[in-house]
């Protein structure tokens, strides 16, 4: 090898200079930190995806306290037919006990000893009126469970449902406000050149300001009521909730169907999870009632045992060991008048339960009603309202034209953009109440489900139509 590093031609190699080497390599690294750049230049750049309502309530369920304390309340309820089985099953027990005798005054054939004993019992209920619908209680606990778990499943539904469009409701109500002023800004800038140009007074100046002042003070309010929607859905979904999917121009928002309320009032006796906890309710109460006149009756058990023991009567004997069988029999003769008291106790606790039943019936009832006209209602305004649409971006254009033509004011301009506003900003609150009353309609009637989520998440435009 030579002063300058090259290898000798004998070797049959082109000869490589080591600086060569050296800086192809930083070249190459110059181009990957390059491209590395631009790939964390373009992730930051990405939006982030925004959430659809089947995400946001995937998260309800994992996050939302008050869903998650009915998950643990379920699963405590589902222990409950254990519990009351044990009543009817054997009951065994084991005893063992040992002590020392001391004798200070006693007969000289009386010996301080050491005193055993081991035992075991067994019962075994044969005819036990209380114990049975004790039992039975058990199990309406458990299906009471069962239903206070789907109405939290429902209510969750629900609960979800209006906060998030209730968020997308005040996000869209912004957006609104944010045209109008972007427009009221373009009329005050316009008044401000024709005043300039001599085809204008002040006055359209000073309306024209005015009417922006408005729109500011207006956007204030709706910006803070924004944050507010969106915190209610983040203490749901418990993450961040500014990307949110809105709601499809075309999304399909009729009619109920079926049409008729009484239609809707038979599937909430049949469906509904809280009336039929009210209904399990009765039931347990039916049971308390026939397990307190049972203490009126004669309770029957079968009982063994098995002892062995080196003392009797506090004299020690020779170890013995014996076993016993047999039937015990309880007859309940006076209680001091408790069971009696009890027993009418029961009766209008039984009463007051069944009293429940029928006050949950007329509230859910109601509510049904409310929800199935509110839809009715909303319907007719949508179609009305988007007439009123038309007509107002007629309005509006024709004012404009009539302003450059001198026949109209910058005024007359700022109301026919007033209208508007408040015409779309109905139209707005129409289409949600819609929407919101179609989903109450369902969960007042018991019917609905993670299917329905699945439904209305389809109403959303996704994030490649956005």
């Amino acid at each position: 090898m030579n002063r300058e590093g090259l290898v000798t031609e004998d070797t049959g190699m082109m000869p490589i200079n080591e600086d060569g080497n050296g800086k192809r390599r930083c070249r190459r690294l110059s181009v990957f930190l390059f491209l590395l750049l631009l790939a964390l230049q373009s992730a930051l750049a990405a939006p982030l995806a925004a959430m659809d309502l089947m995400e946001a309530y995937i998260r309800a369920r994992q996050h939302d306290p008050l869903f998650g304390s009915y998950v643990h309340e379920h699963e405590a309820s589902r222990t409950l037919p254990a519990q009351g089985r044990s009543f009817l099953l054997p009951q065994i027990q084991a005893y063992g006990s040992e002590s020392r005798y001391y004798y200070d005054n006693a007969p000289s054939y009386y010996r301080d000893f050491d005193s055993e004993s081991l035992g075991v019992s067994l019962k075994q209920p044969i005819f036990n009126v209380s114990r049975f619908y004790e039992y039975r209680q058990h199990k309406v606990r458990k299906n009471m469970g069962d239903a206070r778990f789907v109405s939290a499943e429902q209510d969750l539904i629900l609960r979800l449902a209006e906060a998030y469009f209730n968020a997308l409701a005040a996000e869209n109500l912004l957006d609104l406000i944010d045209a109008e002023k972007r427009a009221v800004l373009e009329q005050r800038e316009q008044a401000k050149r024709m005043f300039q140009a001599g085809v204008s007074t002040i006055t359209d100046v000073h309306d024209a300001d005015a009417r922006y002042d408005s729109v500011l003070a207006k956007e204030i309010g709706a910006r803070s009521n924004c944050e507010v929607k969106r915190l209610a859905l983040t203490r749901i979904v418990g993450n961040d909730t500014t990307g949110l999917n809105p709601l499809r121009d075309d999304a399909p928002l009729g009619l109920p169907d079926p049409e008729r309320l009484e239609t809707w009032i038979e599937k909430a006796r049949e469906n509904h999870p809280l009336l039929k906890s009210y209904a399990y309710r009765i039931s347990y109460q039916e049971a308390e009632l026939r397990k307190n006149e049972g203490q009126h009756w004669p309770s029957l058990d079968f009982v063994g045992g098995y002892n062995k023991t080196n003392t009797n009567d506090n004299l020690q004997t020779n170890r013995i060991s014996y076993g016993s069988v047999g039937i015990q029999l309880n007859l309940p003769v006076f209680s001091g008048g408790y069971t009696v008291a009890k027993v009418k106790e029961s009766r209008a606790i039984l009463e007051k339960a069944r009293m429940e039943y029928e006050n949950a019936l007329a509230d859910i009832t109601q509510k049904l009603s409310e929800a199935f006209l509110a839809v009715r209602d909303s319907v007719s305004r949508i179609d009305a309202l988007q007439t009123a649409r038309k007509s107002a971006l007629t309005s509006l254009k024709s004012n404009k034209m009539s302003l450059l033509a001198g026949m109209r004011t910058t005024i007359d301009v700022l109301n026919a953009e007033q209208d508007l506003q408040d015409v779309l900003i109905r139209l707005l609150q129409a289409r949600y109440d819609c929407l919101l009353n179609s989903v109450r309609l369902k969960a007042y009637s018991g019917t609905i489900s993670e299917r329905d989520v699945h439904e209305i998440n389809g109403w959303l435009q996704t994030a490649a139509a956005q």
